[in-house]
């Protein structure tokens, strides 16, 4: 065998000597067995095995030696480049026949792993690990037959150091082998590594050692220890990592990957036992690392089960139905806790299915509850124990509603309303009274709620929690009390109560009333105008009883409205009411006078509403609905005609005998005589006479002369139409006599003139303003 490296005999030292000869033998070894080498970057050129060179030309960034027997690998490998194949054979000879093929890859520089910061997390599947030049390095970790391996990816650099988080699989056992491979490596089992200064590295190199083990559980999961056969097996998660082990008054033997518990005290219903750890293994507990692990079994001594279904937490007074096999039957009394709390037994029920028993608990808290038997003698043993998960209570929905009126949102204290509770699964709520806030009643199939009377302030329903699948016997146990999530507030329901209701016992709730001729007090019908004596309009007045309201009816929010107005329409101002008021059960009588009626046929309005507000009255779910209102409407009874004076202007009167002329401004004084309906409202035609200041703008009329000014005293009849404000337009035709000087005038066709007669006949419009005079 020839050797590859001469060395001066000075330089020659026992390790360098050593390590000389191990590099030989490889350099043997690897010419028949070595199919992979992998250098690093920019690492030194290394050998391609004793007696072999290589066969052709490298490719671009890897440097043959000039004999072909060593290779160095490029600076910086690109990907077509940075693995390839060669052939190799004895001599640059054999190469026309190769004695076969070499795979040369050039990974990436090698990581400098910090050893003290080196942490293992087998149940999380991670490992932390710091350093430098961590980006691509590789780990590769084995489990048995599972194996796997992780990429440090993107390293989180501080400072000068890196630090990378690699994901492997979770819960592998502590003893899991780890190595590190660097970048774009290929793990074969033929692989052979060389470092940076061209030596070849051997496979315990790459062995990663964790400074740490960070545990996320020491102990199986398990909430009970079966001790029914005198002793109890703890499964431990990590048993390697277990230096010593203790459990109180009990005694623990560890040993095979598990803890042995012997010799429970009768008295203990659970067991604690902790374990403290080897070196290097810590317990993760929320933020902290520790160096022992505790946990806390409940002892099963006798096979237990929640017969009413997963107890709800968070509920007040809860019940618990267990069911216990026969065989757990004793004479001796029995002492039941439920968590850390004593139970009462309310009911005992022995069947052939198994015995039952009732237990009454305090509020329970947290995802499960753990219900335990023991004896009550003096050995205090423990018969057995069961662990259930615990269950949100459900969330009641329930609706209030009046009947015949609606939906509400609180508890009416001064009427029952519906209760009506939506179902839950394989459950029913039934609804509880609450002493001193409400009261419940049943009627058949549906339930109503009343409030405690003056009852004021809010309140939460409250259920009783009861399951469908309980055992004979059970039926009626209420599992829980759930209060609703909603708070309701209390107070008196006010229904708009109609104002004119004949049928309400005693009577309306508000009258209108007049006098009649004969003085008796007489109410007025709703909606009909009524005629009112002038005589008895002072007696006129609005009654509001309140005294008839009843309690279920609640405050009545209403608005009185009295309008008073003249028979020309002009509104009295000092006659109009306009008030706020609530009315409430079991008030006084409110009465309220007219005032303000002055003349004949005066219009009396009188409204009575209620104020819509939803926040105070039940207004029913059919839309949007209007309480119930009232009015009154009424007339000042009033003469028979009415006569008046009225000061007119007519407008192009016509004076129709000859000499016929058109009299064009004409103003003067009217009186009038008509009759009146019985609203005052004057009738159309009347007997009119007066007297006008006419033709006050003479005109000439068919070649005569002007017909002169002249005042006229007049008698006749007259249209007559309001047009407001104490206005109104009309048409005339009267007979007149005519105060004048003589007036000469030649009718049409005759020679001679004559002389116009002083009684003439006028027709025309004219229009009238004022109205002073009276009834009749």
């Amino acid at each position: 065998m020839r050797t590859l490296f001469a060395f001066p005999s000075a330089l020659v030292t026992k390790p360098l000597f050593i390590a000389v000869a191990s590099l030989v033998s490889w350099l043997a070894i690897s010419a028949a067995h070595a199919e992979i080498v992998q250098v690093p970057e920019g690492g030194r050129p290394v050998p391609v095995g004793q007696d072999r060179v290589v066969c052709g030309n490298s490719p671009e960034g890897w440097q043959l030696s000039s004999d072909h027997r060593s290779i160095r690998p490029p600076a910086s490998a690109s990907v077509p480049h940075r693995s390839f194949e060669v052939s190799v054979a004895a001599d640059a000879a054999g190469c026309a026949r190769p004695q076969g093929t070499l795979t040369l890859v050039a990974t990436g520089r090698w990581p400098e792993i910090d050893p003290a910061s080196v942490t293992f997390y087998p149940d999380e599947g991670r490992l932390e690990l710091k350093g430098s030049r961590l980006e691509g390095m590789q780990v590769a970790w084995q489990a048995g037959n599972n194996t796997g391996r992780e990429t440090c990816l993107a390293p989180v650099t501080a400072g000068k150091a890196q630090h990378c988080v690699l994901p492997l699989q979770r819960d592998l056992p502590s003893a899991a082998e780890l190595r590190w491979l660097p970048a774009h490596a290929v793990d074969a089992a033929d692989a052979v590594f060389f470092d940076q200064r061209g030596q070849r590295a051997n496979a315990a190199k790459f062995v990663i050692r964790p400074a740490r083990f960070v545990l996320g559980r020491v102990f199986e999961p398990a909430e009970t220890l079966d001790i029914s056969q005198g002793l109890g097996t703890v499964s431990l998660a990590h048993p390697e990592a277990i230096a010593t082990v203790d459990c109180g008054l009990a005694r623990c033997e560890f040993g095979e990957g598990r803890i042995t518990v012997r010799y429970v005290p009768a008295v203990a219903s659970q067991v604690y036992v902790s374990a403290r750890l080897a070196p290097r293994f810590f317990a993760k507990h929320g933020d902290k690392l520790e160096t022992s692990a505790s946990a806390r079994f409940a002892l099963l001594r006798c096979p237990l089960s929640v017969a009413s279904g997963p107890p709800l937490r968070d509920a007040e007074a809860p019940h618990i139905l267990v069911k216990m096999d026969e065989r757990c039957r004793t004479s001796a009394r029995l002492r039941w806790t439920v968590g850390a709390e004593p139970a009462e037994v309310v009911r005992e029920v022995h069947s052939g299915e198994g015995d039952f028993v009732l237990l009454r608990t305090g509020q329970i808290a947290g995802g499960s509850v753990t219900i335990t038997a023991s004896r009550a003698d003096i050995l205090a043993g423990v018969i057995g124990s069961v662990t259930s998960p615990t269950m949100a209570p459900p969330r009641p929905q329930s609706f209030l509603e009046l009947p015949k009126h609606g939906p509400i949102n609180f508890i009416p204290t001064n009427r029952e309303a519906q209760w009506s509770v939506a179902g839950v699964a394989n459950a029913s709520l039934v609804p509880l009274g609450l002493p001193g806030a409400y009261s419940v009643r049943t009627e058949k199939d549906r339930t109503f709620l009343r409030g405690a009377r003056n009852g004021a302030g809010f309140v939460n329903l409250r259920y009783a929690y009861r399951r469908d699948d309980l055992p004979q016997g059970f039926e009626d146990v209420d599992l829980a009390v759930l209060t609703e999530t909603i708070t309701r507030p209390l107070h008196e329901a006010s229904v708009p109560v109609s104002f004119t209701d004949a049928k309400r016992q005693p009577g309306p709730l508000a009258e209108f009333l007049c006098a009649d001729p004969g003085g008796k007090a007489t109410p007025l019908v709703v909606g009909q105008t009524a005629q009112i004596p002038f005589v008895a309009r002072g007696t006129c007045r609005v009654v509001i009883h309140q005294e008839r309201l009843s309690p279920e009816d609640g405050q009545q929010e209403v608005v009185l409205e009295i309008a008073v107005t003249s028979a020309s329409g002009r509104r009295r101002s000092e006659a109009s009411v306009n008030e706020r008021m609530v009315l409430r059960p079991g008030g006084h009588s409110r009465v309220f006078y007219l005032k303000g009626i002055t003349r004949q046929f005066d219009q009396v309005t009188v409204r009575l509403s209620h104020v819509v507000d939803e926040s105070r009255y039940v207004l029913g779910s059919a839309g949007k609905q209007v309480p119930p209102s009232a009015q009154w409407t009424a007339t000042v009874e009033g003469g028979r005609a009415r006569l008046y004076v009225s000061l007119s202007v007519p407008a192009g009167l016509y004076r129709i005998n000859e000499p016929a002329a058109s009299l064009t401004l004409n103003f003067g004084v009217l009186g009038r005589i008509t009759w009146l309906d019985r609203r005052g409202k004057e009738g159309l035609l009347g007997l009119e006479t007066g007297v006008l200041g006419a033709s006050l703008i003479p005109q000439q009329y068919e070649g005569s002369p002007a017909f002169p000014p002249t005042l006229v005293t007049l008698l006749g009849l007259g249209l007559r139409v309001e047009v407001g404000q104490g206005a109104a337009i009309g048409v005339h035709l009267w007979g007149a006599y005519e105060f004048r000087s003589e007036y000469s005038y030649t009718p049409s066709g005759a020679e001679a003139a004559r002389s116009a007669t002083h009684w003439s006949l006028l027709f025309g419009p004219s229009i009238s303003i004022g109205n002073v005079g009276t009834d009749l």
